[in-house]
């Protein structure tokens, strides 16, 4: 109409110009104020361990580079339609109108094309997210060898200058224990490197009776020194054996309690109990210990993790004296930050000058052991959401042009008999079948893909097929509900204003 009014091509694509390049702007400042809220979200559920958190913000290259992608993006996407209308012949262009036409039919099928590319992009994200929401569910349901529930822990360091020997940290471990468990309902003991905190020391041993080996090349076992009820505060269970009691101290026989995993690996064909181990590089004489009882596996490293083959010994017995650091660890009946303070009251007690620090539940070490998988899998999961919001745009954005190209002929149907039904099947059909090829393309690209995130997922193949059925589904009824109100506003037309349309 305009170009049939004298408007030349120039003004027609610089008018179709302006418009893409001002909804680019707004679009791209409204999604930089969203960009930035959703910074600070992420930024609150951001792993602990998460590096150089300082820089990460919306900051002025941020919003060049968002400004720039925005008015690209409004040139590429304007320019494309708008050359495409400037090169129309008018005449033809009115004759067609209502209608459609070669021209109408090519750009049908670009949009057509589009959707079908964001239906399999959406796809493509909502399986890795599935996957990782499955993988998550199933690490949580792992049991991690131990009771987390009731139990709270904290740190302290004892300063050399006042605790370099041995013997003065047994004396202060021995009695801020005393004190914790006078707190009434309470169980208290103290180890070295809690699980899922992050500490562990390596140590090499040699194991008595065994073949040699050659220097250097003895095998590791993760050390850990206990004190109190270790064991019974952490609720992992005995295998077999004996637990340490208060016959084993400083000046008794050196003793150990190995795990589950140190038996498999160094003692599968005998019984353990009664075998002794030493430290490969110990100064001095050998101080063998006699190992007394088995625990069960716990995972030490993260739920993900295969416990690593251990030995707990006890801090009275230990000639390690820079050993300094200790995790207390209190088991009680009630909520257990109700006894925080009067813990750190009973530290203070025996020395005031003691810092404390590292306030946390179990529960909350065990939470924060996933914090890592949580937060890869809320950002997928983010992702999958957008696109499937936006794929879901998409098909009803081509539902609704496809209806308002074709109510001429939808008229013409009802006319001749169409029932309601007959309209809804024809025009939601037609965006199902662009789920489907959307479906198809997607799946290939995901079984192609989810496989460089095996290492991201726990107890999941890249191919689980309930997920990819899950997905497909889920997208399949998006599509459809986003195709079914426009097709509903098609199935209502008045049969003689539709036809009266041109």
């Amino acid at each position: 109409m305009r170009a049939a009014l004298g408007a030349g091509r120039g003004r027609l694509l610089r008018q179709l110009l302006t418009e893409g390049l001002l909804l680019s702007i707004f679009g791209g400042l409204a999604g930089l104020i969203v960009a930035k809220a959703g910074v600070s979200l992420l930024l609150q559920l951001k792993p602990k361990n998460l590096p150089r958190l300082s820089a990460i913000s919306v900051d002025w290259p941020i919003f060049l580079f968002a400004l720039v992608v925005a008015l690209g993006t409004g040139l590429v996407f304007a320019l494309l339609p708008a050359w495409s209308t400037a090169q129309a012949d008018s005449a033809e262009s009115l004759r067609e109108a209502g209608r459609g036409g070669s021209s109408g039919m090519q750009r049908h099928r670009l949009r057509s094309v589009l959707v079908v590319s964001e239906l399999a992009l959406a796809l493509l994200l909502l399986t890795g997210a599935g996957l990782l929401i499955k993988g998550f569910l199933r690490l949580r349901s792992v049991d991690p060898g131990f009771k987390p529930d009731n139990l709270v822990t904290f740190q302290i360091q004892l300063p050399e200058s006042r605790y370099k020997e041995t013997p003065k940290q047994t004396q202060f471990r021995q009695r801020v224990l005393e004190g914790l468990t006078a707190l009434p309902g309470t169980q208290a003991a103290m180890v070295s490197e809690v699980p899922m905190s992050g500490a562990w020391v390596y140590h090499n041993i040699v194991i008595e009776g065994q073949p040699p080996i050659p220097p250097g090349e003895e095998p590791e076992i993760d050390s850990r020194s206990v004190m109190g009820d270790y064991f019974r505060t952490m609720q992992i269970s005995l295998r077999a054996g004996r637990d340490f009691t208060s016959q084993d101290h400083a000046g008794s026989q050196l003793v150990g309690i190995v795990n589950q995993a140190a038996v498999r690996k160094f003692f599968p064909k005998e019984n353990p109990v009664g075998q002794r181990i030493r430290w490969a590089k110990e100064p001095g004489e050998f101080k063998w210990i006699t190992i007394v009882g088995v625990v069960g596996d716990v995972h030490h490293f993260g739920l993900d993790e295969e416990e690593d083959v251990a030995l707990y010994t006890l801090y009275s017995q230990s000639f390690q004296p820079w050993k300094r650091w200790m995790t207390i660890v209190i088991r009680t009946h009630q909520d257990p930050a109700v006894l925080v303070q009067a813990a750190k009251n009973v530290v203070w007690s025996v020395d005031a000058a003691i810092p404390v620090s590292k306030v946390q539940s179990m529960s909350e070490v065990v939470a924060a052991s996933m914090d890592e998988r949580r937060f890869n899998m809320l950002l997928l999961a983010l992702f999958a959401g957008l696109a499937l919001a936006l794929a879901a745009v998409g098909v009803y954005g081509l539902t609704s042009y496809a209806v308002t190209q074709r109510t001429h002929e939808i008229g013409v149907r009802m006319a001749l008999g169409a029932e309601t039904r007959h309209v809804l099947a024809l025009i939601v059909g037609e965006g199902f079948r662009l789920t489907l090829i959307g479906t198809a393309i997607g799946v290939v690209a995901a079984i192609g893909l989810t496989r460089l995130m095996s290492t991201m997922l726990f107890g999941v193949r890249p191919t689980d097929a309930a997920t990819y059925a899950s997905v497909a589904g889920l997208l399949a009824a998006v599509s459809v509900a986003a195709g079914y109100i426009p097709a509903r506003r098609a199935a209502n037309v008045d049969p003689m204003v539709a036809l009266r349309d041109e």
